[in-house]
């Protein structure tokens, strides 16, 4: 027999205040404010930027993310060969294992992150001058 599981549009906002990033598909282990469906295959999150925001360099050992651009803006620079990306809403990216990067986004970004399989395999990665200028710090 089919079923349906929602999470309403109202749980999923109370969820993000104070918060950045909430998950609704994984296998989590640490804990959120919003309910989520557990899966070992993929991991379905919303990421949301209020205020401009820099995510300090890392990169994924295992996982692949796939990545649609709701609303905003954001920008990626890969850590090694220090090429920038701009991404914009509407568009769709993927980041694939390896791959060393920081970013940084626009207040108003939100993106869908699906990262596959549901690991915690991120890595941080050392910053040098030209990344810390890319990030402002």
């Amino acid at each position: 027999m089919g079923q349906f599981i929602k999470i309403a549009k109202e749980e999923i906002a109370e969820a993000f205040v104070g918060e950045r990033r909430q998950y609704f598909v994984g296998d989590l282990k640490k804990p959120q404010n919003l309910r989520f469906l557990f899966s070992e295959n993929v991991e379905v999150a919303l990421t949301s930027y209020d205020s401009n925001s820099i995510e300090p360099a890392h990169r994924h050992s295992v996982a692949k993310e796939y990545q649609y651009m709701v609303s905003g803006r954001t920008w990626y620079i890969d850590a090694d060969t220090k090429e920038v990306h701009e991404f914009k809403e509407g568009d769709f990216f993927t980041v694939y294992p390896g791959t060393a990067y920081a970013q940084k986004a626009e207040a108003g970004t939100k993106i869908l992150v699906i990262k596959e399989p549901s690991i915690n395999d991120k890595e941080m990665v050392e910053m040098d001058k030209e990344v810390k200028n890319f990030l402002g710090i």
